[in-house]
């Protein structure tokens, strides 16, 4: 068995840390990597994982995990640095604790549904000219405006957008598009002066993605039982 080495991230004063493009989770001891230029997924083989985690927990590695990891420097997964550096997973800024319910179906009017569609229409025309690191990128643009404004009664007024958007179920189908309205409800959110984190989030066995959004701890299309079983990847 090769003997163990120095931690490669401490290896002559050169730090390693996680590619920009990236982000990752570690659900049921499964390394995920979310490539978030392209909104794509990698699944880690068990080996390669077991690797890239004794590396992310500073422990030591032996000949073996060095040769699994210049495979992903080589990727752009990992990246080297001057400095000592840090491999961290995903984290949720607030717990989510509330769900959009049935209480919040009447908290909706004909304006905020022509919104929800407008900003539907813009999203899906959106998803197809720009790239997705682009519609990223504007969200965060978007959330720093309205991040820096003070509105009275925003949790409210994120229920009546969210109840406008449950409406809309009823004339623009819902299945398989978590994604598109997910994208249109920060977007219309966030125009309104509503703080909203857009989340992404991954389950194996089998593997599947999902997305959602959350105005601080109320999630806000979908139920506390449907995002349970899915690990936090990215938050936007």
């Amino acid at each position: 068995m090769p003997s163990p080495i120095k931690v490669l991230h401490r290896r002559d004063g050169m730090g390693y840390c996680l590619g920009k493009k990236w982000s990752f989770c570690v659900p049921e001891d499964q390394v995920v990597l979310m490539d978030i230029e392209n909104n794509a997924y990698v699944m880690l083989p068990p080996s390669l994982g077991a690797s890239f985690e004794r590396l992310r927990k500073q422990e030591p590695l032996d000949c073996g995990d060095v040769s699994y990891l210049e495979a992903l420097v080589r990727a752009g997964i990992i990246e080297q640095q001057e400095a000592e550096g840090s491999i961290t997973h995903c984290s949720l800024p607030v717990a989510p604790e509330r769900g959009f319910d049935e209480q919040d179906l009447a908290s909706w009017s004909v304006r905020d549904m022509a919104l929800a569609i407008l900003a539907l229409g813009k999203t899906r025309h959106a998803l197809h000219q720009c790239s997705f690191a682009e519609i990223l990128a504007e969200i965060r643009d978007a959330k720093c405006r309205a991040d820096a404004t003070v509105a009275g009664s925003e949790d409210r007024r994120a229920r009546e957008i969210a109840s406008a958007f449950y409406r809309m179920n009823a004339y623009v189908t819902r299945y398989d598009q978590c994604l598109l309205r997910s994208l249109a409800m920060i977007r219309c959110l966030l125009a309104n002066r509503v703080p909203a984190d857009l989340m992404f989030g991954v389950a194996t066995r089998p593997f599947r993605a999902h997305c959602w959004v959350q105005h601080r701890d109320l999630v806000l299309n979908d139920t506390l039982e449907g995002i349970r079983n899915y690990t936090p990847i990215l938050v936007i």
